[in-house]
């Protein structure tokens, strides 16, 4: 049987109530007996105390001498005659105690009053289990409950002693029947008062568990509201309820929030992104995916399979990952145009995951359109380069045996005369030599920095166009690339081509310097003082100690087909910018070449 959420706060409710009442109730009770009957012992040690003291001496002194040789009866009737009055005088004054005088010596019962009650009781002795004879014996007060001469009784005892001896004991005793009444009429009131002290709790507890039952249910009710409708809210409530209502409409405001932001930034996302759910209907796509092929939000709901069927390539990738979990990364298709014509694209598909699970699949596609115009722009620099070096390789391997064919022909003609005809050839050679010669210097002037055209821009920005730029050649290695730009830096005045001429020249190196497989390049950026220090570290082969201090002069090299002008050349530009380039460098642990260009100067 499953009770409901009512039943069971009424039912916690009313054992939380009921239990302690209970409990506590009990112990009350049991403690009021025991402080009632602390209570009449206390009373009746005291009523015996005063027939202690109401008796002078000892029961000798208060015989007759003439009585001192009676019998024992003669002597209780005497004690009796002087004792009687006083136990009637007291008992008087405490109706229901029955009080009086024991005798050790005669062994009885002196005065028992009242008298008018108690008087054929004068002259008896007490049982041998009788605690009185523990009182004379010991010496000690005692009060003791059970059946004794009167019945059953509370009898309190306290030992008469005179002159340290114990002479017998006086008793003050309630009868236990008139203590029981007293007690159960102070119980009956204390269940009363539990009793309806009980009731109340529990009317009040039923009353709050509705109240709060029915709060619980108002928010369960409109919790189911919000599932549909995220613009419902509760009313407003008091108390700790009030309180929940009114953090379950802010964390309704902020889904909304949330979804609105969310829904901003996959509309402000360059990359297209369509999401399906595991039934493959489209669920979701931003305006990069709209402007890339041509959809628009009209196809949310439909088969994702029924949009591109004429593009098997670019529809299964998606479908793929759907039905058999596989991801696919940077995966290159060329997408046809509606007017002609393909666009490449980059697409990446994983399935779509709760906290729980699977909820469908997304595929995000950028267009590599400008990459590929950067492709082609490393592909020029790379020729560029290549022309650059060969040039000066040319150049500098003929202009040397230039000048000499020039000074050697220059003596020979100095034998022959003006008019000698071989001057005419000689002539010739000259003219042909200088033109050969300024065909060299135009080919050490292409290798050469060309003037440099300043303009403003972050270091990280510089970096991030060079990385772009080589991306083909980086990605075509597996190799690992680490980035880390230091926020607090500023604009550099530079010739940004030339820089990047620089960045190109050092991450080939690098990545020349890695194994075939495998290894790292960073790159990093590090304000210093009134500048920028740009870092670019490999975990290379590294350079031999001897080697390092001559790798930026010119035509130093180590490479087989180098023409040791590259560092040489990027040294003169960093020179020209007014920074500086270092190197350090560990044998089979990796460089570290480090540029410093100092910041734009402030208000220029």
């Amino acid at each position: 049987m499953r009770f409901s959420l009512r039943y069971k706060l009424m039912i916690i409710l009313a054992l939380a109530v009921t239990l302690p009442l209970i409990g506590s109730g009990y112990v009350l009770i049991q403690r009021a007996e025991q402080a009632l009957l602390a209570e009449k012992e206390s009373k009746l040690f005291g009523i015996a105390r005063i027939l202690d003291g109401a008796l002078p001496g000892d029961f000798n002194s208060l015989l007759s001498p003439d009585l001192k040789a009676a019998s024992r009866e003669e002597k209780i009737r005497q004690l009796n005659r002087q004792l009687a009055e006083v136990t009637d005088e007291v008992a008087s004054v405490y109706p229901g105690v029955g009080i009086g005088y024991y005798s050790r010596e005669l062994d009885s019962i002196i005065t028992y009053g009242p008298s008018s009650e108690y008087a054929n009781l004068i002259g008896q002795s007490i049982s041998l289990e009788h605690k009185g004879r523990e009182v004379m014996a010991r010496g000690v007060t005692m009060a003791v409950q059970g059946p004794m001469v009167r019945g059953n009784i509370l009898n309190a005892m306290i030992p008469l002693q005179r002159h340290g001896t114990t002479i017998g004991y006086v008793w003050a005793n309630e009868l236990t029947q008139s203590i029981e009444k007293q007690i159960q009429s102070m119980e009956t009131m204390m269940y009363l008062a539990l009793s309806v002290a009980l009731l109340l709790g529990l009317g009040i507890v039923l009353t709050l568990a509705n109240g709060v039952s029915n709060s619980v249910q108002r928010i369960i009710e409109g919790l189911r509201h919000l599932h549909s409708n995220l613009t419902f809210r509760f009313p407003e409530a008091q108390g700790e309820f009030g309180e929940i209502t009114l953090a379950i409409n802010g964390l309704a405001q902020s889904l909304i929030n949330t979804r609105s932001h969310t829904e901003i930034i996959m509309e402000s996302i360059v990359d297209g992104i369509i999401t399906i759910d595991n039934a493959g209907h489209v669920t979701a796509l931003n305006q990069a995916a709209s402007l890339i092929t041509g959809l628009s939000k009209a196809v949310i709901g439909q088969r994702y399979a029924d949009l591109f069927p004429e593009h098997v390539q670019f529809n299964s990738l998606l479908l793929e990952t759907l039905h058999t979990g596989q991801s696919f990364v940077s995966q290159e298709v060329q997408f046809p145009l509606p007017g002609g014509g393909t666009v490449p694209l980059s697409v990446s598909t994983s399935m779509l995951r709760n906290a729980e699970n699977i909820v469908g699949a997304v595929v995000v596609f950028k267009d590599l359109t400008e990459r590929k115009v950067f492709e082609d722009q490393v592909r020029r620099v790379d020729r560029l380069a290549a022309v650059g070096e060969l040039a000066a390789g040319v150049a500098h391997e003929i202009r040397n045996p230039l000048a000499a064919i020039s000074g050697s022909v220059q003596v020979l003609l100095e034998e022959f005369p003006p008019t000698h005809p071989s001057r005419q050839f000689g002539d010739i050679v000259i003219q042909e030599v200088n033109r050969l010669n300024s065909v060299v210097e135009d080919l050490l002037y292409f290798s050469r920095p060309s003037k440099n055209y300043l303009s403003t821009i972050y270091p990280q920005q510089l970096i991030q166009e060079t990385l772009m730029l080589l991306s083909p050649s980086l990605h075509r290695r597996s190799l690992q690339l680490e980035t880390s730009f230091d926020p607090r830096e500023k604009t550099i005045s530079v010739d940004s081509s030339l820089i990047k001429q620089v960045l190109v020249n050092l991450l080939l190196n690098a990545l020349q310097a890695l194994p075939e497989q495998g290894g790292t390049i960073r790159v990093s950026t590090e304000s210093i003082g009134h500048g920028v220090e740009i870092a670019i570290q490999d975990t290379g082969s590294g350079i031999a100690p001897e080697n390092v201090p001559r790798i930026f002069d010119p035509f130093f090299t180590t490479k087989d087909r180098g023409t040791g002008l590259g560092l040489a050349v990027s040294s003169k530009i960093i020179e020209i910018h007014r920074g500086t380039i270092r190197v350090q460098s560990e044998r089979d642990v990796g460089s570290v070449f480090s540029i410093y260009l100092p910041y734009e100067p402030e208000g220029s």
